[in-house]
């Protein structure tokens, strides 16, 4: 099964989405009439494969939203994360109907390739049922961790059934999902056939994923272990590579798990990440964007943060810095480069007026190979990362120069090894054990960043390296997804969001000061959250965010499902 059919089939799939829980795919061979062989069975796997592109309409996966909604990240309209959201917003429900049709497609194999059972190899009849589940399971990974109690089934409805479905504790969910994955990842192999297909080391990780948010840090520990002890995954010895094109598609250390790939011998889909978040002064359309405490919990080269290093330069905050910072975030000074409807533009990004006062920044003119300045839409232009960002863009998943922005194939990475080390790392920590395991786990990612072992102090000590792991996971995983899941698990959204939107220094002769983090021992300082009230005046600023306890650890129900099926009810404090 290549991912360019699964794509082809995408289009069909999401043009009849209903506003339900989209109980039976009308777009899809009915279970009662269908998969009667292998062929049939593995259009089916097809189809449910397509349901997972979880796309909003602008041709990105709602995942590359998800952190723009916590404290590491900025959507170009305030909207969720600054709190003025409801059951009514589009976003909210609109990601419920397409994590629903996953779930259903899902179920309407399930039930009908019984049928086929007789006529396919065993091996392949396996596998596939497996593969199926596996996907179920991410859908309702998704829809616990962003709804809570959620209806669950596991069986095509009847239409009798389809507004009568009551919700269901998360925890009798997750007890059902973790050994419905056990099974499931006995029947698969640990490396897929395809790029895109699900594997036994997925099933795992996702196993201990769902572990974790449901706070079993033995049984998460334990399936991120089993990852590891499998040898079958090690980290890319190139961090950037992780996320361009090129890099994906040699996948050295077979660290990608999980992806969504984009064909390569079709027109569409193709990929808007990094025309969504790249600099105008090169045309992108820069509309999401990195904030200041994300930047702020890159350690100087020392391993100290930065309140803590003499390596820490307020004039020149981006010296001396975990070189994942350069590769995350975009800062001033810093070289980039674009391809965009087939011209390859490169400048030094700027969000300060040069020494003339003007709008300006260097760009390379390709032809004569010299630089020369010229007006910077970065600054000038509306939506940009002055404007409308508070000074930073998105690096990551942004600049590949193999690519052009606006046709880019780059995948999205759902799963990769680095996630399951910090997995294990935090699963275990969290649950009150400290061993040579977890710090060598730990190690594995920082060194591939080339940034020091942890340190004794905090080796032995079991605050620290919780704090050091949850850091590591900010740093390591932004912009991929994982933080909104982490913010929630922590409960730290109550003192990250209830602030303003802060970013770099307003002016370049105006360094903004180290911010505090709390007293040592503090829930600010274990969460690595930065207090600005000593900066606040001379940095970029956007608005006000608010985030109520404990409201917003879940969205709210969609008001269209609740006024379809009157059994859902609301979430709390909606």
């Amino acid at each position: 099964m290549k991912r360019i059919s699964i794509f082809l089939l995408a289009a069909a799939a999401f043009s009849s989405c209903k506003k339900d829980l989209n109980k039976q795919p009308l777009d899809s061979p009915s279970s009662g009439s269908y998969y009667t062989n292998e062929a049939e069975v593995s259009l089916g796997l097809t189809g449910v494969y397509s349901s997972t592109y979880w796309n909003l309409s602008n041709s990105i996966p709602v995942q590359i939203s998800f952190d723009q909604y916590t404290d590491l990240g900025l959507e170009r309209a305030p909207g969720i994360a600054a709190g003025t959201y409801d059951a009514t917003t589009g976003t909210i429900g609109t990601t419920w109907q397409l994590i629903y049709k996953t779930v259903s497609y899902a179920n309407n194999l399930l039930d009908g390739m019984v049928r086929a059972k007789g006529n396919m190899l065993p091996d392949n009849y396996n596998r596939m049922d497996a593969e199926a589940r596996v996907l179920r399971a991410w859908a309702y990974y998704h829809l616990i961790g962003l709804y809570g109690d959620v209806p669950f089934y596991t069986k095509p409805l009847l239409p009798s059934e389809f507004y009568n479905q009551a919700r269901v504790d998360k925890n009798k969910i997750g007890d059902f999902l973790l050994t419905d994955l056990d099974s499931a990842a006995t029947k698969l192999p640990w490396q897929p056939a395809d790029q895109g297909r699900v594997s036994r080391g997925v099933a795992l990780g996702l196993k201990s994923k769902l572990a974790l948010m449901l706070q079993r840090y033995d049984v998460a520990a334990t399936a991120a272990n089993d990852v590891i002890k499998s040898a079958q995954y090690s980290l890319n010895p190139v961090f950037a590579n992780l996320f361009k094109k090129t890099g994906q598609a040699a996948n050295a250390g077979k660290e990608i798990m999980y992806i969504l790939p984009f064909p390569d011998d079709a027109v569409n889909p193709v990929s808007y990440v990094a025309i969504g978040q790249g600099s105008r002064a090169i045309s992108a359309q820069s509309g999401r964007f990195p904030i200041q405490p994300l930047v702020d919990r890159f350690e100087c080269t020392d391993g100290k943060r930065i309140d803590q290093s003499p390596l820490y330069d307020p004039a020149n905050p981006s010296k001396n810095r975990d070189p994942r910072l350069k590769q995350t975030v975009t800062m001033n000074g810093d070289t980039i480069s674009l391809t965009a409807s087939g011209t390859l533009r490169r400048c030094v990004y700027s969000c300060y007026n040069n020494a003339a006062g003007k709008a300006e920044t260097m760009f390379y003119n390709f032809a004569t190979g010299t630089w020369a300045s010229a007006s910077n839409a970065d600054m000038t232009n509306i939506y940009g990362p002055v404007l409308n960002g508070v000074g930073y863009l998105w690096a990551k998943y942004t600049y590949d120069d193999a690519q052009d922005a606006f046709t880019s194939k780059t995948g999205f990475i759902y799963m990769r090894y680095a996630e399951i080390l910090l997995t294990y790392a935090e699963a275990k920590v969290e649950g009150g054990q400290l061993d040579a395991s977890v710090i060598a786990a730990v190690n594995q990612v920082r060194q591939r960043a080339g940034m020091p072992v942890v340190d004794a102090v905090v080796a032995g000590d079991l605050a620290k390296m919780k704090q050091l792991v949850r850091r590591e996971k900010v740093v390591e995983l932004a912009n991929e997804g994982i933080h909104l899941f982490d913010m929630r698990r922590w409960k730290t959204g109550k003192t990250a969001m209830n602030t303003f939107v802060y970013g770099a220094a307003a002016k370049s002769n105006v360094p903004a000061a180290v911010p505090s983090f709390g007293g040592a021992g503090s829930e600010t300082d274990l969460n690595d959250i930065p207090d600005y009230t000593n900066s606040a005046t001379v940095r970029f600023k956007r608005e006000q965010r608010y985030f109520i306890d404990p409201r917003d650890y879940l969205w709210p129900i969609p008001q269209g499902e609740r006024d379809m099926n009157k059994l859902l009810g609301p979430n709390p404090g909606w």
